[in-house]
């Protein structure tokens, strides 16, 4: 996984480019918008830095002595990548291959359009979904913070949501930002945001019937449908990719944490060993 020219440009200008070992990477502090969490996000390292041992380890002391003020680091990696403790996943993109077949049953629930009255509804689907990705990885998340970001998916300019009924009901939804572009690959991508469906309701159908006419609109605009999974502390984030990669999808990428303390503590015992 190669950055642009161009990217790698802007993060000079920018001054978040540096180099270990003579390896490009580029790193910034963030603010997480739940829990007010300081982070430090490498967004993009040389390959060659995140697969070599001792490059690797460079890396995280020239990290950790550069940013005292934050209290995790956040880093991007190809899909091949695995970080050793005190590292974990917490996100993984995945990615539907163009081949796939994603068909609904005949008998899937109606699928359409949501319209503007359906704003709400879709903005308060959005919040729990935030809500409950926040809870999975044991981070305070507040209720006003999380209608912040669900307003802003609702209010992307290339937004679309999708609905599912059943019994003349709305009962879940998929929204997508069908102009989304990976700023480090220059790829350009529909990004599938959320899909949700009422507990109370058929799940596998709506989730399947969901996700098909997603499919449809990804291949109408012949753009690579892209979402994402969040990786809980009890390991279901893992079975969650297990199970989309046996229907069509693979890991594109993954975002890996580690908290500060934890990871300069393996570095301090790394030296002494």
């Amino acid at each position: 996984m190669h950055a642009t020219t161009s990217y790698l440009r802007a993060a000079r200008e920018a001054d978040l480019l540096a180099t270990v070992s003579g390896l490009p990477y580029v790193a910034g502090v963030s603010t997480d918008p739940l829990s007010d969490e300081q982070r430090l996000l490498v967004e993009y390292a040389d390959p060659e830095l995140l697969s070599d041992p001792e490059a690797r380890t460079a890396l995280w002391r020239a990290l950790l002595a550069d940013h005292h003020e934050v209290s995790a680091l956040v880093v991007r990696a190809a899909a091949a990548v695995r970080l050793p403790q005190p590292w974990q996943r917490t996100l993984s993109y995945v990615r539907l291959a163009e081949e796939a077949e994603v068909p609904a049953a005949a008998d899937d629930p109606k699928v359409t359009s949501a319209e503007e009255e359906h704003r709400p509804l879709v903005a308060e689907w959005l919040v729990r979904a935030i809500l409950h990705a926040a809870r999975e990885q044991g981070q305070p998340a507040d209720r006003a913070a999380a209608a912040a970001e669900a307003d802003a998916v609702v209010d992307t300019p290339s937004r679309q949501s999708l609905l599912v009924w059943e019994d003349g009901e709305p009962v879940g939804h998929a929204t997508v930002v069908a102009r989304a572009r990976d700023e480090v690959s220059g790829l350009s991508y529909m990004e599938l945001v959320d899909i949700l469906v009422e507990p109370a309701a058929d799940g596998p159908a709506g989730r399947r019937a969901l996700v098909a006419a997603v499919a449809d609109l990804a291949r109408a605009a012949r753009l690579p449908l892209i979402g994402h999974v969040v990786h809980g502390v009890d390991g279901g984030g893992d079975r969650v990719v297990d199970a989309l990669c046996t229907r069509g999808w693979t890991v594109d990428h993954r975002y890996w944490t580690a908290r500060v303390e934890e990871l300069a503590a393996t570095l301090k015992g790394a030296r002494r060993a």
